[in-house]
């Protein structure tokens, strides 16, 4: 039995430790069943189990329009300050276009604090020629890059071919998103073991029992971040994941907020 453990079955939010969430999204999806997307209802749901913070790349920019997407995810920044961050969606097919849009966001709002990428949806390698330019403006600025990976039928983003780039790019912080997919946590950690500056997520629609466990022994709790693709997923299930997994205090902290904050400055923010 965790610390926690009476709060969360009780469903109270956890309010003495700070929750960072840095993957979810906003706005509807065209194949998933999402009716909490609004800004306000993912802070209503976001109270409800205590995260404190998420940093979030809308769907219409993954699926459809990557301009559009951004200004939401920017309109939601400036509606919802302090609460809502943002990832700037890019797309490898329009790689002029993805390169003004990191300037444009990383310029305008400061709490623009990461690059979202989704090889699978936007059907472009990781290892395509036009992902180049997007990639060094990550590095050159030691930015944190969440990319979308799946399991091998994956033949845009999958592990082998996001760690392949993550060697490329060892001033990136790579977020191998979802941890490769359900049952792909073994061939996650040994990607991991191989290069430092992978980071595993938790943003899992099913796991293995304790995943969370297996994670924190391989590779240490300093290299996973918390996640819950809210609102494609409902948060709750994630918040129980970690604060009822055997582990220490000290690394339930470093997944919920300490390895974000570790990595991004949430202080530097735009003040209005």
């Amino acid at each position: 039995m965790t610390e926690y453990f009476n709060q969360i079955q009780q469903g109270v939010p956890l309010t003495d430790v700070e929750i960072i969430d840095l993957h979810a999204h906003l706005g509807p999806a065209r194949v998933m069943h999402t009716p909490a997307n609004d800004p306000a209802s993912m802070i209503k749901m976001m109270d409800l189990c205590g995260i404190n913070k998420t940093v979030v790349s809308t769907t219409v920019g993954i699926d459809a329009d990557i301009v559009l997407g951004n200004n939401t995810m920017l309109e939601a920044i400036r509606a919802h300050r302090g609460r809502i961050y943002g990832a700037c969606l890019v797309n490898g097919h329009y790689p002029e276009l993805s390169l003004d849009e990191l300037q444009r966001c990383f310029s305008e709002e400061k709490d623009v604090k990461m690059v979202k990428v989704h090889p699978f949806s936007t059907f472009c390698n990781m290892k395509d020629k036009r992902m180049k330019n997007i990639f060094e403006f990550a590095s050159d600025r030691k930015l944190v890059v969440l990319v979308h990976t799946w399991l091998d039928n994956d033949l845009y983003g999958n592990q082998d071919i996001f760690a392949e780039v993550a060697k490329d790019y060892p001033d990136i912080q790579w977020i191998m998103g979802h941890s490769g997919g359900p049952y792909g946590s073994h061939h996650a950690v040994e990607l991991a073991k191989e290069s430092e500056n992978i980071l595993l997520d938790t943003t899992l629609s099913m796991t293995p029992a304790r995943q969370i466990e297996f994670f924190v022994s391989e590779i240490g709790s300093e290299r996973i971040i918390f996640g819950t693709d809210n609102p494609f997923l409902d948060p709750r299930p994630q918040i129980g994941r970690v604060g009822l997994a055997d582990i220490s205090h000290q690394d339930r902290v470093n997944i919920f907020s300490d390895n974000a904050l570790r990595m991004i400055d949430f202080l530097n923010t735009s003040m209005e």
